[in-house]
């Protein structure tokens, strides 16, 4: 009979990581085991395992699980994840002929001497578990049953050095065997199951542990795991041995064959002859695309049903599936490298640009991308499919190419704590082979159509910086030194092919589009050039049958009479001009600008603050600068030059005279000052929009109150102008000269200020 003090060691050894290296006082407690138990750690107490791939494939018989610890098997310690493992299991064997007392319960306690097992114990306040874990099963037909002998220890622990014991205590540890699934999630292991079991230290004698599995769709892993090791006074232990498997299953991972899949038939190699053969909108009939790819057990398949379709994308019900049979990839951690890609038929060169569009689902975590590649495999463009624009359809373009070239979908990473997933569906190629016959282009403009196919939109508008020439790519800038007041000019991308407008040869990325509706006349103008010497301007222009393009700058013009082409003029000035691009409609018409350039020398383009401070200050010593006299209407008179400024005298001959401004662009709004006499009480200064306004809609700056007749007095009057001014008339109105006498005007000068009131022109 075994001496109560068989309960003298303690089992703190049992969740150190390497034995030989212990502290003294657990080599004490490793002779108590041997000498009490007649066991002791093997191999360092390391579990002997199979190499690191037997755990990155599937088994392939379930008698691969089957283990005695006698030699390396497919069984070793779980990574801890602080939640389900805590600990670990280690290796001991059996040192003598000793049998186990009878608080080691129910195994058989006459274990050969020699023969290896697996303990987990410990002494913490906390329960404890500690996992081992079986290599991954593809999936599970039917039941199974794992056995496996096991002991379970509770003992009471005396921390002291003294060999006295006062009492026994048994902590209930425990054994379960859990359903894992294959892969970790974010360093925790995922429970599919808990089969029912009965394992427990109130077992027969001898018996065994059997637990029946019941049949597993996915791939998992068999985890044996002992639980509620505690206590720092009492140490609880489980042995574990003779593990046996018995069951039918997988050898390969069961995602594949998910949704009565079939493989993708064989197609007909025979060389296309249209663009559209490549569509695979039924992929059990004709579809030329399939598989790139060194194993089966990777492989893109057509789907026939959704069944199980929301439990493997983990989506919700009500979200959408596919209509009809599809195409999908199916892959895990334990699938071999690399993917498979779905591959279309090599497409032997293309005339203008090629779309693919599809729909498409990918479970979360799943990445993917379809690219354009060449003979070689080498990628010619690549898009990423974003879980956002799921279920699509989307559409990816590929300009022309002259050269062999290929579709490839695939899965380039997932979530690997599960299985990656893409299913796509309505597969459509559009184009034309460098062999097809193009079909006819109807030209006929619909303005909502060329809205819609040129993505239409304003640009940045006139207010904004711009570049000091006129040169203008219209693939990368607005070019704001161009500028259209009627709204007529919009921006947008020309359209890769199109079978409602002719596309040139040449012509992609953004451009100006004149879209005009019935008879219309537009221009596109430049920003004041100030000198040029043998300078020319080209633009490059295309327009549909109804409209006319033309070039003018100093009083000549040069006419675009070709469908698309360049127009060029010739320019020649040492005072600042214009260029402005004017297009013209008799029916809904369009003209796109791609390009504008110059060559020879042209003078830097002023800034738009250099040119309205230009085009307004003035001082009117014998001269009117940019500002004209107008006499529009009886009764008007013109302004005159001297010396004094820009004067006139209103006495019954004539009531009105105008000074009107040049057109000027802002580039914000600004404050307008005017520095004035005025003679004769009664008399008026106003500021109209333009020369035929009526005094009632004008905004009234001086008089008619005027109290000091001298001509000699001089006022300074002020006036905001708002940032879409473009012009505007100084009205000298004089109607009362039989009551008050005549009316002398004097305007000293125009200034621009800020909306602060300080300088803007210098």
């Amino acid at each position: 009979m075994i001496s109560r003090t068989f309960w003298k060691f303690s089992i703190l050894l049992l969740f150190i990581p390497t034995i030989e290296a212990c502290h003294p006082q657990f080599q004490k407690e490793l002779r108590y085991l041997d000498l009490y138990l007649g066991i002791k750690p093997d191999n360092n107490g390391e579990i002997p395992v199979e190499e690191a791939v037997g755990f990155a494939t599937y088994i392939e018989s379930p008698d691969e699980l089957n283990c005695d610890f006698e030699t390396e098997c497919l069984w070793r310690n779980a990574p801890t994840d602080n939640l389900l493992d805590t600990s670990d299991w280690w290796y001991f064997k059996k040192n003598d002929e000793k049998t186990f007392p009878v608080q080691i319960q129910p195994g058989n306690p006459s274990i050969p001497k020699g023969e290896h097992f697996i303990i987990a114990g410990n002494t913490t306040k906390n329960a404890n578990g500690a996992v081992i874990s079986s290599a991954p099963i593809a999936c599970q037909k039917g039941f199974a049953n794992l056995t496996f002998r096991s002991d379970i220890l509770q003992k009471q622990f005396n921390s002291s050095k003294k060999e006295n014991f006062s009492f026994w205590l048994y902590n209930n540890a425990q054994v379960e065997v859990i359903i894992l699934r294959a892969m970790n999630r974010r360093r925790h292991l995922q429970v599919l199951m808990r089969p029912k079991m009965k394992c427990d230290f109130l077992g027969a004698a001898n018996e065994e542990c059997r637990v029946e599995i019941p049949p597993i769709k996915e791939p998992f892993r068999i985890g044996i795991r002992a639980f509620d090791l505690k206590d720092n006074t009492v140490g609880s232990l489980a042995i574990i041995d003779h593990i046996r498997y018995h069951g039918k299953i997988c050898q390969q991972s069961p995602f594949p064959s998910s949704f009565s899949s079939l493989r993708i038939p064989p197609y007909d190699n025979s060389p296309l002859v249209r663009m559209t053969d490549l569509s695979c909108e039924r992929p059990l009939r004709s579809c030329r695309w399939g598989n790139m790819a060194k194993s089966i057990l990777s492989e893109w398949r057509v789907g026939r049903s959704i069944d199980r379709w929301v439990d493997m994308f983990e989506i919700t019900a009500n979200q959408s599936h596919p209509n009809s049979s599809f195409l999908f990839l199916a892959v895990d951690s334990f699938s071999p490298r690399p993917y498979s890609s779905l591959t279309s038929q090599v497409i032997p060169c293309s005339q203008r640009t090629t779309s693919l569009s599809l729909k498409y689902w990918m479970k979360t975590g799943t990445q993917a991308e379809i690219c354009a590649v060449d003979e070689d495999g080498v990628a010619l463009s690549c898009a990423y499919l974003e879980p956002n624009d799921s279920p699509g359809p989307i559409t990816i373009d590929l300009d022309s190419y002259s050269q062999p070239f290929k579709f490839t979908v695939g899965i380039i990473a997932f979530d690997e704590s599960t299985f990656g997933l893409l299913a796509i569906s309505e597969l459509k190629v559009l184009g034309l082979l460098c062999t097809e016959p193009a079909p006819p282009i109807v030209t006929t403009i619909s303005p909502p159509i060329i809205q819609h196919i040129f993505g239409l939109q304003p640009g940045n508008g006139r207010y904004v910086p711009y570049d000091l020439s006129l040169n203008c790519d219209f693939t990368k800038d607005y070019c704001s030194q161009w500028v259209n007041y009627d709204g007529v000019v919009k921006y947008g991308v020309m359209p890769r092919d199109s079978d409602v407008f002719p596309i040139p040869k040449g012509v992609k990325g953004n451009v100006a589009v004149f879209l005009m509706q019935n008879a219309t006349v537009s221009n596109l103008r430049s920003r004041m050039v100030p000198c040029s010497y043998n300078g020319r301007i080209d633009v490059e222009y295309m327009r549909s049958e109804d409209a006319q393009v033309r070039i003018c700058a100093l009083e000549q013009c040069v006419d675009g009479n070709q469908t698309n082409g360049k127009i060029s003029i010739g320019v020649s000035s040492t005072t600042p001009f214009y260029v402005s691009i004017e297009a013209s409609s008799r029916d809904d018409a369009v003209v796109l600008i791609n390009k504008i350039s110059t060559s020879g020398d042209f003078c830097p383009l002023k800034t738009a603050e250099q040119t309205v401070c230009d085009q307004l200050i003035c001082n009117f010593k014998d001269t009117f600068c940019n500002y004209e006299t107008i006499v529009e209407k009886a009764g008007d008179v013109p302004v005159l030059k001297t010396a004094n400024g820009a004067s006139v005298t209103l006495n019954g001959g004539g009531i009105r005279a105008v000074l009107l401004s040049p057109t000027f662009d802002l580039a914000y709004p600004s404050i307008l000052t005017i520095t004035l006499s005025q003679s004769t009480f009664g008399s008026r200064v106003l500021l109209c929009p333009d020369v035929t306004s009526d005094p009632t809609l004008c905004h009234e700056l001086s008089g008619p109150r005027v109290l000091d007749s001298s001509d000699k007095q001089v006022v300074f009057v002020m006036f905001p102008l708002d940032i879409g001014a473009r012009s505007f008339s100084l009205v000298l109105l004089h109607d009362k000269s039989i009551e008050f006498g005549p009316a002398i005007f004097n305007i000293k000068s125009m200034e621009l200020r800020t909306v602060n009131n300080e300088e803007m022109c210098y």
